[in-house]
């Protein structure tokens, strides 16, 4: 408490103050003066020292030219009472003041941000940090509300450096507050060894004080081996189980066309655990299962089994790579059916206050174990009355439609969180926006699947008082196909179908909005909704689908 005042003093005698309003020749003709001018300092911070806000001001006020110092001072001396309505009334009658040198103007922006603080005026205060920053002698203070704000809204690359800034510049002043939250950050970072040497910090300083207790906690609570899990389970309906187009199409089981729709429990489980982190490379592994099982349409019920590892590499708090490799195997029916290889690369940028952009490229390989059936060429039926249509002389269905090949793609993502305007902070507590595109090239081993893809995606997240959120995501892609399809529109048994000469064109709109409610810090509910509507030159591919759910879902980390 001591060092703070002392820093007062200092601040009112800084260039501006007694002996900087005044030439040389008057200073040396009112030396008696500039003593009892002193004095009043002296006695006005021992009173504001003892919490006697008014009386500082009073005593202050009466010296020549300390007249916003005087307002100044006691504004200070509430903030440190807590009287935050008080101390910003001051500071609001002074802000810009002539008599006020440009770094006490700094100065009372710096406690207009901390008062705007505790009043939960969150906007406003970072609003006045910025106008404090570079003038304000308080450095120390700025650099802690930065990094506070930063926190609560999320951002945690940009609020650690910012907290650790605070306690290394005026550890008497900041610490333990400035070394416990800036383990928070880099822990919301998941830069584990920051953390880890924060929270020390703090246990040294204040061992059995509260923070010293709390920052034990979170040193027991940061195992060798972070690991997260997850569960969820849920009951959906599905409008369109088997992807049914407007066309008819009895040669093509792989997507079967008739199109009920059914109900089916689902399933997943996840979990991972980091293996290592030294000198800003971290490793791990994950691994991860899905399943459902449809009531009535049991041929397609499915099972998916993914495991990966990752290693990521942090270039400083503000950039970090990241290569994730992953091999999944999938069943449908009980019968294998999918094997595929995922791998990306990720570039991932901290914005100063314009949240986070992640630069990417990512190649999937896929194995689709399934057969397609090759139609009866034209001439059988000439010669016959097949039950199923028959195709164009010489095409061989069951090898362009195999979807087995690589889809590879780069794209770019932001993520940004809103800062919430005052008067609605009291029925909206977060709000993340999200967008991306993506563009990407699949190339199968038949003509029927290779096309450029160029997708869009939307996103918000909301989250209210009560622990209930929201969320809407809205992607879009358009496909552009190199070939033909060798799917027609209508097929009749015995008859020989025509193909549209003209590349196939796809144009998928997928909206999202889900509704969440945590019951426990653990467990929680939602209840989704999703519609994808697939709009296709090709009558077979045009469909729509709703799904709509409910789920319950568990987290441990």
């Amino acid at each position: 408490m001591r060092t703070f005042w002392l820093l007062i003093a200092a601040i009112l005698a800084l260039g501006g103050g007694i002996a900087g309003t005044t030439s040389a020749n008057a200073a040396e003709q009112a030396n008696g003066a500039a003593d009892d001018t002193a004095e009043v300092i002296r006695q006005a911070i021992e009173a504001a020292e003892s919490g006697r806000c008014a009386e500082a001001f009073d005593l202050l006020s009466t010296a020549e030219n300390l007249a916003s110092r005087a307002r100044l001072l006691a504004a200070q001396c509430r903030v440190r009472a807590g009287l935050y309505p008080e101390a910003l009334n001051d500071l609001n009658r002074i802000r810009g003041a002539s008599d006020l040198t440009p770094t006490q103007v700094g100065d009372v922006e710096a406690y207009r941000a901390v008062a705007f603080y505790h009043l939960e005026r969150y906007t406003e205060a970072e609003a006045a940090l910025g106008r404090a920053e570079g003038l304000t002698s308080q450095e120390a203070q700025v650099s802690l509300y930065i990094g506070l704000i930063a926190l609560r809204n999320g951002e945690n690359d940009r609020a650690a450096p910012a907290l650790e800034s605070a306690a290394r510049l005026a550890p008497a002043i900041t610490e333990p507050v400035a070394s416990y939250y800036a383990g928070l950050a880099w822990q919301g970072s998941a830069n584990r060894t920051k953390a880890r040497a924060a929270f020390r910090r703090v246990v040294e300083l204040d061992g059995d004080g509260p923070w010293g207790k709390e920052a034990a906690k979170m040193l027991a609570a940061n195992t060798a081996y972070p690991f997260f899990a997850s569960m969820g389970a849920g009951i959906e309906y599905d409008s369109n189980v088997e992807l049914r187009g407007k066309g008819l199409v009895e040669l093509s089981p792989e997507l079967n066309f008739d199109g009920k729709a059914d109900g089916r429990a689902v399933w997943q489980m996840n979990g991972g655990v980091e293996l290592f982190e030294k000198n800003d490379w971290s490793g791990g592994v994950n691994v991860g299962y899905t399943g459902n099982a449809h009531f009535d349409r049991t041929d397609f019920d499915t099972r998916y089994l993914a495991s990966g590892a990752y290693l990521a590499r942090r270039f400083d708090a503000k950039n970090l790579a990241q290569i994730h490799y992953q091999l999944g195997l999938g069943w449908v029916d009980e019968k294998w059916f999918l094997l595929t290889h995922y791998a990306d690369l990720g570039l991932t940028h901290v914005w100063s206050s314009a949240g986070k952009t992640r630069m990417f490229g990512d190649l999937v390989w896929a194995d689709i174990r399934f057969d397609a059936i090759d139609a009866p060429d034209a001439s059988v039926c000439l010669t016959g009355t097949p039950n199923v249509g028959c195709g164009p002389d010489g095409l061989r269905e069951d090898e362009e439609r195999d979807r087995s090949g690589y889809n590879l793609g780069f794209g770019l993502s932001h993520d940004y969180p809103v800062s919430i305007p005052e008067g609605l902070d009291e029925v909206l507590r977060r709000v993340d926006l999200a967008g991306g595109y993506r563009f990407g090239y699949n190339h199968s081993k038949g003509s029927e699947w290779k096309y450029f893809g160029y997708a869009v995606n939307l996103g918000m997240d909301l989250e209210f008082p009560m622990a209930f959120s929201l969320g809407t995501h809205l992607r879009y892609e358009y496909r552009d196909f190199l070939n033909p399809s060798t799917f027609p529109d209508d097929e009749s048994p015995g008859v020989t179908y025509t193909l549209s000469d003209a590349d196939r064109q796809e144009h998928e709109v997928t909206f999202t909005t889900e509704v969440a409610k945590d019951l426990t810090e653990q467990l929680s509910t939602s209840i989704r909704w999703r519609f994808v509507s697939n709009m296709s030159n090709r009558s077979v591919f045009d469909y729509t689908r709703h799904v709509v759910g409910v789920y319950l879902n568990y987290r441990f980390d």
